[in-house]
Protein backbone atom coordinates (compact mmCIF):
# COMPACT_ATOMS: atom_id res chain seq x y z
CA UNK A 1 0.00 0.00 0.00
CA UNK A 2 1.26 3.58 -1.09
CA UNK A 3 1.75 6.18 1.26
CA UNK A 4 0.66 9.55 1.18
CA UNK A 5 2.99 12.73 1.34
CA UNK A 6 2.68 13.67 4.58
CA UNK A 7 3.53 10.78 5.81
CA UNK A 8 7.05 11.08 4.25
CA UNK A 9 10.12 12.36 6.63
CA UNK A 10 11.31 16.30 6.01
CA UNK A 11 12.49 19.56 8.07
CA UNK A 12 10.28 20.77 10.29
CA UNK A 13 8.40 24.25 9.17
CA UNK A 14 6.75 27.12 10.54
CA UNK A 15 2.79 28.33 10.20
CA UNK A 16 2.27 29.81 7.39
CA UNK A 17 5.60 29.76 5.54
CA UNK A 18 6.68 26.41 6.00
CA UNK A 19 10.34 25.80 5.09
CA UNK A 20 10.47 28.91 3.21
CA UNK A 21 12.84 31.18 6.15
CA UNK A 22 15.29 28.36 5.30
CA UNK A 23 15.42 28.15 1.62
CA UNK A 24 18.32 30.90 0.02
CA UNK A 25 17.70 30.58 -3.76
CA UNK A 26 21.75 30.99 -4.91
CA UNK A 27 21.66 28.11 -2.14
CA UNK A 28 18.69 25.94 -3.03
CA UNK A 29 20.34 22.86 -4.35
CA UNK A 30 22.70 22.89 -1.95
CA UNK A 31 20.23 23.16 0.65
CA UNK A 32 17.92 20.24 -0.68
CA UNK A 33 21.20 17.98 -0.82
CA UNK A 34 21.69 18.68 2.73
CA UNK A 35 17.72 17.56 3.44
CA UNK A 36 18.51 14.62 1.11
CA UNK A 37 21.10 13.04 3.26
CA UNK A 38 19.14 13.63 6.56
CA UNK A 39 15.59 12.57 5.66
CA UNK A 40 16.44 9.80 2.94
CA UNK A 41 15.70 9.60 -0.88
CA UNK A 42 11.93 11.13 -0.69
CA UNK A 43 11.33 13.97 1.63
CA UNK A 44 8.58 16.62 1.92
CA UNK A 45 9.08 20.32 2.37
CA UNK A 46 6.67 23.34 2.64
CA UNK A 47 7.14 27.03 0.60
CA UNK A 48 4.40 28.91 2.14
CA UNK A 49 1.01 26.96 1.20
CA UNK A 50 2.53 24.60 -1.58
CA UNK A 51 3.80 21.49 -1.18
CA UNK A 52 7.17 19.94 -2.64
CA UNK A 53 8.44 16.22 -2.83
CA UNK A 54 12.71 16.23 -3.27
CA UNK A 55 13.85 13.25 -4.92
CA UNK A 56 17.01 11.98 -4.73
CA UNK A 57 16.29 8.23 -5.63
CA UNK A 58 18.15 7.23 -9.12
CA UNK A 59 15.70 5.23 -10.22
CA UNK A 60 12.77 7.31 -9.01
CA UNK A 61 14.61 10.47 -10.86
CA UNK A 62 14.75 8.04 -14.03
CA UNK A 63 11.59 7.07 -13.54
CA UNK A 64 10.13 10.84 -14.05
CA UNK A 65 12.52 11.65 -16.99
CA UNK A 66 11.80 8.69 -19.37
CA UNK A 67 8.06 8.91 -18.43
CA UNK A 68 7.71 12.27 -20.47
CA UNK A 69 5.52 13.94 -21.92
CA UNK A 70 2.98 11.77 -20.66
CA UNK A 71 3.19 10.86 -17.49
CA UNK A 72 5.05 13.84 -16.20
CA UNK A 73 5.61 17.60 -17.19
CA UNK A 74 7.83 20.52 -16.31
CA UNK A 75 6.65 22.90 -13.73
CA UNK A 76 3.06 24.48 -15.43
CA UNK A 77 4.90 27.93 -13.79
CA UNK A 78 8.12 27.31 -16.64
CA UNK A 79 5.75 27.43 -19.30
CA UNK A 80 3.74 30.48 -18.15
CA UNK A 81 6.33 32.55 -17.37
CA UNK A 82 8.28 31.48 -20.39
CA UNK A 83 5.80 33.48 -22.41
CA UNK A 84 5.67 36.05 -20.23
CA UNK A 85 9.23 36.95 -20.22
CA UNK A 86 9.57 36.05 -24.10
CA UNK A 87 6.15 36.05 -25.42
CA UNK A 88 6.17 32.80 -26.48
CA UNK A 89 7.59 28.73 -25.66
CA UNK A 90 10.40 26.44 -27.88
CA UNK A 91 10.85 23.03 -26.97
CA UNK A 92 12.44 23.46 -23.88
CA UNK A 93 8.76 24.20 -22.34
CA UNK A 94 6.62 23.00 -24.82
CA UNK A 95 4.14 19.93 -23.20
CA UNK A 96 2.28 17.04 -25.24
CA UNK A 97 1.65 17.44 -29.07
CA UNK A 98 3.37 21.06 -29.18
CA UNK A 99 6.16 18.74 -27.70
CA UNK A 100 6.33 16.42 -30.52
CA UNK A 101 5.71 18.65 -33.43
CA UNK A 102 8.43 20.98 -31.90
CA UNK A 103 10.62 18.19 -31.39
CA UNK A 104 10.81 17.71 -34.94
CA UNK A 105 12.07 21.05 -36.11
CA UNK A 106 14.59 21.24 -33.15
CA UNK A 107 16.20 17.83 -33.84
CA UNK A 108 16.72 18.90 -37.69
CA UNK A 109 18.10 21.61 -36.98
CA UNK A 110 20.92 20.43 -34.54
CA UNK A 111 20.96 16.70 -36.69
CA UNK A 112 24.90 15.83 -37.15
CA UNK A 113 25.04 17.09 -41.13
CA UNK A 114 24.24 20.29 -39.57
CA UNK A 115 26.43 20.50 -37.10
CA UNK A 116 29.45 19.79 -39.40
CA UNK A 117 28.04 22.96 -41.29
CA UNK A 118 27.93 25.06 -38.42
CA UNK A 119 31.62 23.81 -37.63
CA UNK A 120 33.17 27.18 -38.62
CA UNK A 121 31.26 29.85 -36.46
CA UNK A 122 32.47 27.61 -33.55
CA UNK A 123 35.90 27.55 -35.20
CA UNK A 124 35.95 31.51 -35.70
CA UNK A 125 34.77 31.81 -32.40
CA UNK A 126 37.42 29.87 -31.02
CA UNK A 127 40.36 31.47 -32.43
CA UNK A 128 39.13 34.53 -30.93
CA UNK A 129 38.70 33.43 -27.79
CA UNK A 130 42.24 32.21 -28.08
CA UNK A 131 43.46 35.80 -28.52
CA UNK A 132 41.27 37.10 -25.36
CA UNK A 133 43.31 34.62 -23.63
CA UNK A 134 45.98 35.50 -25.04
CA UNK A 135 46.28 38.99 -23.58
CA UNK A 136 45.21 37.84 -20.07
CA UNK A 137 48.30 35.47 -19.96
CA UNK A 138 50.68 38.42 -20.72
CA UNK A 139 49.23 40.16 -18.17
CA UNK A 140 49.96 37.88 -16.02
CA UNK A 141 47.23 39.44 -13.27
CA UNK A 142 44.35 36.48 -11.87
CA UNK A 143 41.41 36.83 -14.54
CA UNK A 144 37.92 35.93 -13.88
CA UNK A 145 38.19 33.50 -17.33
CA UNK A 146 34.22 32.92 -16.93
CA UNK A 147 33.55 36.11 -18.94
CA UNK A 148 35.49 35.01 -21.65
CA UNK A 149 33.45 32.40 -21.43
CA UNK A 150 30.58 33.34 -21.61
CA UNK A 151 30.96 35.83 -24.40
CA UNK A 152 32.15 32.53 -26.58
CA UNK A 153 29.05 30.46 -25.60
CA UNK A 154 27.15 34.17 -26.17
CA UNK A 155 29.00 34.75 -29.95
CA UNK A 156 28.37 30.86 -30.77
CA UNK A 157 24.78 30.82 -30.22
CA UNK A 158 23.80 34.40 -31.12
CA UNK A 159 25.58 33.18 -35.05
CA UNK A 160 23.96 30.01 -35.00
CA UNK A 161 20.26 30.96 -33.94
CA UNK A 162 20.47 34.08 -35.60
CA UNK A 163 23.10 34.09 -38.32
CA UNK A 164 23.83 37.26 -36.76
CA UNK A 165 27.66 37.84 -35.89
CA UNK A 166 27.79 39.61 -32.49
CA UNK A 167 31.63 39.07 -31.69
CA UNK A 168 31.43 40.08 -27.74
CA UNK A 169 34.90 38.65 -27.72
CA UNK A 170 36.19 41.52 -29.71
CA UNK A 171 33.86 44.27 -29.18
CA UNK A 172 32.69 43.51 -25.98
CA UNK A 173 29.07 43.48 -25.38
CA UNK A 174 26.27 44.80 -27.26
CA UNK A 175 22.54 45.81 -26.59
CA UNK A 176 21.15 42.35 -27.66
CA UNK A 177 23.11 40.43 -25.75
CA UNK A 178 21.97 42.57 -22.55
CA UNK A 179 18.14 41.75 -23.20
CA UNK A 180 18.37 38.11 -23.39
CA UNK A 181 20.44 38.36 -20.18
CA UNK A 182 17.59 40.15 -18.62
CA UNK A 183 14.90 37.94 -19.85
CA UNK A 184 16.64 34.81 -18.79
CA UNK A 185 17.62 36.74 -15.09
CA UNK A 186 13.76 37.83 -15.27
CA UNK A 187 12.54 34.37 -15.69
CA UNK A 188 14.77 32.94 -13.18
CA UNK A 189 13.92 35.24 -10.50
CA UNK A 190 10.06 34.60 -11.58
CA UNK A 191 10.30 31.01 -10.71
CA UNK A 192 11.85 31.31 -7.04
CA UNK A 193 9.00 33.78 -5.70
CA UNK A 194 5.94 32.63 -4.12
CA UNK A 195 3.91 35.61 -5.18
CA UNK A 196 2.89 36.59 -9.15
CA UNK A 197 3.09 40.35 -7.98
CA UNK A 198 4.20 41.23 -11.74
CA UNK A 199 0.86 40.28 -13.17
CA UNK A 200 -0.63 43.01 -10.60
CA UNK A 201 1.58 45.61 -10.65
CA UNK A 202 5.30 46.61 -12.42
CA UNK A 203 8.40 47.36 -10.84
CA UNK A 204 11.07 49.27 -12.79
CA UNK A 205 12.50 45.45 -13.51
CA UNK A 206 9.55 44.19 -14.54
CA UNK A 207 9.20 47.22 -17.32
CA UNK A 208 12.71 47.08 -18.38
CA UNK A 209 12.33 43.12 -18.88
CA UNK A 210 9.26 44.22 -20.76
CA UNK A 211 11.12 46.50 -22.98
CA UNK A 212 13.88 43.59 -23.19
CA UNK A 213 11.28 41.13 -25.26
CA UNK A 214 9.96 43.86 -27.23
CA UNK A 215 13.13 44.69 -28.30
CA UNK A 216 14.39 40.91 -28.66
CA UNK A 217 11.06 40.25 -30.59
CA UNK A 218 11.66 42.84 -33.05
CA UNK A 219 15.39 42.12 -33.63
CA UNK A 220 14.34 37.90 -34.07
CA UNK A 221 11.80 38.81 -36.97
CA UNK A 222 14.47 41.05 -38.52
CA UNK A 223 16.62 37.96 -38.72
CA UNK A 224 13.63 35.55 -39.94
CA UNK A 225 13.39 38.08 -42.95
CA UNK A 226 16.97 38.18 -43.55
CA UNK A 227 17.28 34.95 -43.11
CA UNK A 228 14.42 33.98 -45.62
CA UNK A 229 15.99 36.39 -48.16
CA UNK A 230 18.97 34.60 -48.10
CA UNK A 231 17.00 31.17 -48.47
CA UNK A 232 15.03 32.49 -51.16
CA UNK A 233 18.63 33.89 -53.79
CA UNK A 234 20.69 30.85 -52.48
CA UNK A 235 18.50 27.80 -52.98
CA UNK A 236 20.94 25.12 -51.55
CA UNK A 237 20.52 26.51 -48.42
CA UNK A 238 17.59 24.65 -47.89
CA UNK A 239 19.52 21.44 -48.34
CA UNK A 240 23.06 22.67 -46.40
CA UNK A 241 21.17 25.49 -44.14
CA UNK A 242 24.46 27.44 -42.41
CA UNK A 243 22.90 28.28 -39.11
CA UNK A 244 19.90 26.86 -36.66
CA UNK A 245 17.73 29.67 -38.12
CA UNK A 246 17.71 28.86 -41.71
CA UNK A 247 17.15 24.68 -40.75
CA UNK A 248 14.12 25.81 -39.12
CA UNK A 249 12.89 28.41 -41.99
CA UNK A 250 13.79 25.18 -44.65
CA UNK A 251 11.97 22.38 -42.04
CA UNK A 252 8.94 24.99 -41.95
CA UNK A 253 9.06 25.49 -45.94
CA UNK A 254 9.24 21.78 -46.39
CA UNK A 255 6.43 20.55 -44.34
CA UNK A 256 3.72 23.76 -43.72
CA UNK A 257 3.03 23.19 -40.19
CA UNK A 258 6.01 25.14 -37.95
CA UNK A 259 4.81 28.75 -37.29
CA UNK A 260 6.60 31.61 -36.51
CA UNK A 261 5.91 31.90 -33.28
CA UNK A 262 7.30 28.35 -32.72
CA UNK A 263 10.59 29.77 -34.86
CA UNK A 264 11.16 32.90 -32.77
CA UNK A 265 10.48 30.51 -29.17
CA UNK A 266 13.12 28.23 -30.02
CA UNK A 267 15.40 30.48 -30.73
CA UNK A 268 14.65 32.22 -27.71
CA UNK A 269 15.49 28.47 -26.27
CA UNK A 270 18.71 27.97 -28.28
CA UNK A 271 19.58 31.35 -26.69
CA UNK A 272 18.52 30.87 -23.28
CA UNK A 273 19.65 27.53 -22.65
CA UNK A 274 22.75 27.06 -25.13
CA UNK A 275 25.05 30.55 -23.15
CA UNK A 276 24.53 29.56 -19.74
CA UNK A 277 25.16 26.11 -19.41
CA UNK A 278 28.03 25.59 -22.18
CA UNK A 279 29.70 28.57 -20.42
CA UNK A 280 29.41 26.75 -16.90
CA UNK A 281 30.18 23.51 -18.05
CA UNK A 282 33.68 24.84 -19.23
CA UNK A 283 33.92 27.15 -16.23
CA UNK A 284 33.92 23.98 -14.08
CA UNK A 285 35.88 21.89 -15.87
CA UNK A 286 38.81 24.26 -16.19
CA UNK A 287 37.94 24.45 -12.06
CA UNK A 288 38.84 20.51 -11.90
CA UNK A 289 41.84 20.75 -14.31
CA UNK A 290 43.64 23.51 -12.06
CA UNK A 291 42.85 21.29 -9.07
CA UNK A 292 44.41 18.01 -10.85
CA UNK A 293 47.41 19.07 -13.13
CA UNK A 294 48.03 15.79 -14.51
CA UNK A 295 45.09 15.24 -16.16
CA UNK A 296 45.44 18.97 -17.46
CA UNK A 297 48.51 18.10 -18.72
CA UNK A 298 46.84 14.64 -19.91
CA UNK A 299 44.39 16.70 -21.91
CA UNK A 300 46.94 19.04 -23.13
CA UNK A 301 49.26 16.06 -24.32
CA UNK A 302 46.16 15.13 -26.18
CA UNK A 303 45.81 18.42 -28.41
CA UNK A 304 48.79 19.05 -28.92
CA UNK A 305 48.80 15.41 -30.50
CA UNK A 306 45.48 16.20 -32.72
CA UNK A 307 46.52 19.38 -33.18
CA UNK A 308 49.84 19.33 -34.13
CA UNK A 309 50.74 22.67 -35.48
CA UNK A 310 47.82 24.39 -34.96
CA UNK A 311 46.59 25.79 -31.73
CA UNK A 312 43.34 25.35 -32.26
CA UNK A 313 40.67 22.74 -33.65
CA UNK A 314 40.81 23.17 -37.80
CA UNK A 315 38.38 20.55 -38.49
CA UNK A 316 34.89 19.01 -37.44
CA UNK A 317 36.32 15.22 -37.61
CA UNK A 318 39.09 16.52 -35.49
CA UNK A 319 36.34 17.50 -32.57
CA UNK A 320 35.12 13.67 -32.65
CA UNK A 321 38.95 12.54 -32.03
CA UNK A 322 39.00 14.33 -28.06
CA UNK A 323 38.10 11.08 -26.65
CA UNK A 324 40.16 11.92 -23.11
CA UNK A 325 38.74 15.97 -23.36
CA UNK A 326 35.18 14.15 -23.98
CA UNK A 327 35.36 12.25 -20.81
CA UNK A 328 37.35 15.21 -18.61
CA UNK A 329 33.68 16.74 -19.32
CA UNK A 330 32.11 13.74 -18.62
CA UNK A 331 33.53 13.49 -15.03
CA UNK A 332 32.86 17.26 -14.54
CA UNK A 333 29.73 17.26 -15.69
CA UNK A 334 29.00 14.49 -13.59
CA UNK A 335 29.98 16.11 -10.25
CA UNK A 336 28.99 19.88 -11.05
CA UNK A 337 26.14 19.99 -12.98
CA UNK A 338 24.72 23.00 -14.25
CA UNK A 339 21.28 21.70 -13.75
CA UNK A 340 21.14 19.87 -9.92
CA UNK A 341 17.87 20.29 -9.57
CA UNK A 342 14.83 20.03 -12.09
CA UNK A 343 11.36 20.83 -11.17
CA UNK A 344 8.50 18.48 -12.63
CA UNK A 345 4.91 17.34 -11.71
CA UNK A 346 3.00 14.61 -12.90
CA UNK A 347 0.32 14.77 -15.14
CA UNK A 348 -1.85 12.29 -13.39
CA UNK A 349 -2.34 11.01 -10.00
CA UNK A 350 0.27 8.18 -9.74
CA UNK A 351 2.63 6.30 -7.32
CA UNK A 352 6.47 6.69 -7.20
CA UNK A 353 8.63 4.58 -4.93
CA UNK A 354 5.61 3.67 -2.99
CA UNK A 355 4.36 7.12 -1.98
CA UNK A 356 1.37 8.50 -3.64
CA UNK A 357 1.95 11.15 -5.67
CA UNK A 358 -1.60 13.69 -7.09
CA UNK A 359 -1.46 15.00 -10.23
CA UNK A 360 0.27 18.92 -10.21
CA UNK A 361 2.69 18.21 -7.17
CA UNK A 362 5.86 19.56 -7.42
CA UNK A 363 8.80 17.74 -7.32
CA UNK A 364 12.26 18.71 -7.45
CA UNK A 365 14.69 15.92 -8.67
CA UNK A 366 17.72 16.01 -7.11
CA UNK A 367 20.20 15.06 -10.21
CA UNK A 368 23.26 15.61 -9.04
CA UNK A 369 22.60 12.78 -6.24
CA UNK A 370 21.88 10.81 -8.64
CA UNK A 371 25.42 10.94 -10.39
CA UNK A 372 26.74 10.01 -7.22
CA UNK A 373 24.68 6.78 -6.83
CA UNK A 374 26.16 3.48 -7.68
CA UNK A 375 29.72 4.66 -9.32
CA UNK A 376 32.80 3.76 -7.13
CA UNK A 377 34.70 6.49 -5.53
CA UNK A 378 31.31 8.64 -6.54
CA UNK A 379 33.42 11.90 -5.51
CA UNK A 380 36.38 11.76 -6.47
CA UNK A 381 37.24 13.29 -10.25
CA UNK A 382 38.45 10.45 -12.12
CA UNK A 383 37.81 10.98 -16.14
CA UNK A 384 39.27 7.12 -16.59
CA UNK A 385 36.24 5.74 -15.69
CA UNK A 386 34.91 7.11 -18.59
CA UNK A 387 37.84 5.21 -20.58
CA UNK A 388 38.56 1.35 -21.79
CA UNK A 389 41.62 1.02 -23.36
CA UNK A 390 41.15 4.40 -24.63
CA UNK A 391 38.17 4.00 -26.09
CA UNK A 392 34.69 5.82 -24.78
CA UNK A 393 32.71 3.88 -22.33
CA UNK A 394 28.97 4.49 -20.67
CA UNK A 395 29.34 5.61 -17.22
CA UNK A 396 29.26 2.79 -14.56
CA UNK A 397 25.66 3.10 -14.65
CA UNK A 398 24.21 4.80 -17.70
CA UNK A 399 21.59 6.07 -15.18
CA UNK A 400 23.84 8.08 -13.38
CA UNK A 401 24.52 10.55 -15.78
CA UNK A 402 22.20 13.02 -16.12
CA UNK A 403 23.74 16.34 -17.13
CA UNK A 404 21.65 16.16 -20.51
CA UNK A 405 17.73 14.50 -19.08
CA UNK A 406 17.04 11.21 -20.37
CA UNK A 407 14.19 9.26 -21.79
CA UNK A 408 12.21 10.64 -24.83
CA UNK A 409 12.79 14.44 -23.84
CA UNK A 410 16.96 13.98 -24.10
CA UNK A 411 18.41 17.55 -24.77
CA UNK A 412 18.82 17.49 -28.55
CA UNK A 413 21.22 19.81 -28.13
CA UNK A 414 24.18 17.75 -26.54
CA UNK A 415 26.27 17.33 -29.58
CA UNK A 416 26.02 21.19 -29.91
CA UNK A 417 27.28 21.70 -26.56
CA UNK A 418 29.96 19.02 -26.64
CA UNK A 419 30.94 20.55 -29.95
CA UNK A 420 31.53 24.29 -28.39
CA UNK A 421 33.04 22.79 -25.07
CA UNK A 422 35.42 20.63 -26.77
CA UNK A 423 36.77 22.65 -29.55
CA UNK A 424 37.84 26.05 -26.83
CA UNK A 425 39.06 23.77 -24.26
CA UNK A 426 41.58 21.51 -26.50
CA UNK A 427 42.59 25.29 -27.61
CA UNK A 428 42.70 25.62 -23.96
CA UNK A 429 44.43 22.63 -23.21
CA UNK A 430 46.69 22.89 -26.18
CA UNK A 431 48.16 26.86 -25.37
CA UNK A 432 47.95 27.38 -21.70
CA UNK A 433 49.00 26.32 -18.30
CA UNK A 434 45.68 27.05 -15.73
CA UNK A 435 46.28 28.00 -12.01
CA UNK A 436 43.31 28.81 -9.84
CA UNK A 437 43.78 32.13 -8.03
CA UNK A 438 41.71 31.96 -4.25
CA UNK A 439 43.76 35.11 -2.88
CA UNK A 440 40.01 36.22 -2.61
CA UNK A 441 38.45 33.69 -1.02
CA UNK A 442 38.03 29.90 -2.74
CA UNK A 443 35.11 29.04 -5.78
CA UNK A 444 31.72 28.66 -4.64
CA UNK A 445 28.60 26.95 -5.95
CA UNK A 446 25.86 30.06 -6.75
CA UNK A 447 22.47 28.69 -7.84
CA UNK A 448 20.55 31.10 -10.16
CA UNK A 449 18.46 28.73 -12.44
CA UNK A 450 21.86 27.06 -13.47
CA UNK A 451 24.71 26.49 -11.03
CA UNK A 452 27.86 28.57 -12.06
CA UNK A 453 31.13 29.06 -10.27
CA UNK A 454 31.37 31.64 -8.00
CA UNK A 455 35.04 33.45 -7.70
CA UNK A 456 36.78 31.71 -10.48
CA UNK A 457 39.48 33.44 -10.92
CA UNK A 458 42.45 31.88 -12.80
CA UNK A 459 46.34 32.83 -13.55
CA UNK A 460 47.28 31.59 -17.45
CA UNK A 461 50.07 31.17 -18.55
CA UNK A 462 50.80 30.08 -22.35
CA UNK A 463 51.94 26.46 -22.48
CA UNK A 464 55.23 25.69 -24.64
CA UNK A 465 54.58 22.46 -26.46
CA UNK A 466 57.04 20.21 -28.03
CA UNK A 467 55.64 21.16 -31.37
CA UNK A 468 56.34 24.63 -32.71
CA UNK A 469 53.18 26.26 -32.99
CA UNK A 470 51.82 28.87 -35.86
CA UNK A 471 48.78 30.95 -35.81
Amino acid sequence: MSRPIRDLPGPPGLPLIGNAHRVRVSRLHSILEQWCERYGPMFRFDLGPRRLLGIGDQDAINTVLRDRPDGFRRWRELETVGREVQGTVGLLHAEGEDWRRQRRLVVTALNSNHLKRYFDVVHTCTERLYGRLAKAAASGLPHEIGRDLTAFTVDVTSALAFGHDLNTLERGENQLQEHIQRIFETGARRLTLPVPYWRFIRLPNDRAAERAKVAINEAVQAFIAQARGRIADRPQLREAPENFLESMLAAQEAEGTFTDEEIIGNVFTLMLAGEDTTAHTMAWTLWFLARHPEIQRGWAAEAEDLLGSTRWVSGYETVGDLRYGEAVLRESMRLKPVAPISGFEPVVDTVLADTYIPAGTHLLLLTRLAGLQNVERAREFDPDRWLVDGEDTAAPDPKSFLAFGAGPRYCPGRNLAFLEAKAALAMIARNFQIELDESAGPVTEVFQFTMAPKDLRVRLRERRPCRRAAA
